[in-house]
């Protein structure tokens, strides 16, 4: 019995003392998905925020800078630092952690001076936001008149030529009339003078029949008395 299908587990290979089918131990498999991926410990560098930046800075200072440009920036530069709220810590129990109070601030005084001239704009736009609708619906109202028109002369023209139609349509009622003449004679084909119609007209009817034989067929003796002899 031949082995030559069964697969060859362990091939010969060159050496000293090369000979028979020697075993080898089993190859083994390692894929690099196996190795460990992070070894090392990522670690914050300088500028990225490290304890002991985040121990010297003043977030105090840093928000009442913040605020005070925010208030200058909406307060139009004019009055900022005056109207920003210096944060004070409280009173409270130093377990508890400081807390901070924002000074009221009196948006009155600051925001008197703008009402008056919003108030006047604002009656500016709303009046000639009216005129802009008030023209709009106007156009709008315009322009379904007209849609309405044309569809109604459309459909009145068309009423009128599907009657003229029925009345003048059928010649066989319109026989008497003179203004209209008929005529019912049968007309030639459009095909009637081409050349290849009627080819087979004058070719004699001649019985079916099969002929082993193409030289002795009919086609073939057909072909021979009219185009040899």
């Amino acid at each position: 019995m031949t082995t030559a299908h069964r697969p060859t587990w362990a091939p010969a290979k060159g050496h000293e003392e090369q000979g028979g089918a020697r075993m080898f131990g089993p190859s083994q498999k390692h894929s690099k998905l196996d190795d460990a991926a992070h070894t090392v410990l990522k670690t914050r560098n300088e500028g990225q925020a490290t304890i002991k930046e985040l121990m010297e800075r003043d977030f105090r200072a840093e928000l009442e800078e913040r605020e005070r440009a925010h208030f200058k920036k909406k307060l139009g530069g004019a009055g900022g630092t005056d109207a920003v709220g210096q944060l004070t810590a409280g009173d409270g129990d130093t377990d508890a952690g400081p807390r901070f109070v924002p000074k009221a601030l009196d948006a009155d005084d600051s925001d008197s001076d703008d009402a008056s001239g919003s108030e006047s704009d604002s009656d500016d736009d709303e009046d000639d936001t009216q005129a802009l609708l008030a023209e709009l619906e106007r156009i709008k109202k315009d322009r379904a008149e007209e849609t309405a028109r044309r569809d109604a002369e459309a459909r009145e023209a068309e009423a009128m030529e599907r009657a003229e139609e029925l009345a003048t349509g059928n010649p066989l009622l319109n026989l008497g009339s003179e203004e209209s003449e008929y005529d019912f004679s049968v007309k030639r084909r459009w095909d009637d003078d081409v050349v290849f119609r009627n080819q087979t007209r004058g070719e004699p009817k001649h019985a079916k029949r099969f002929v082993n034989d193409t030289i002795r067929s009919d086609f073939h003796r057909r072909f021979l008395n009219k185009y040899i002899k």
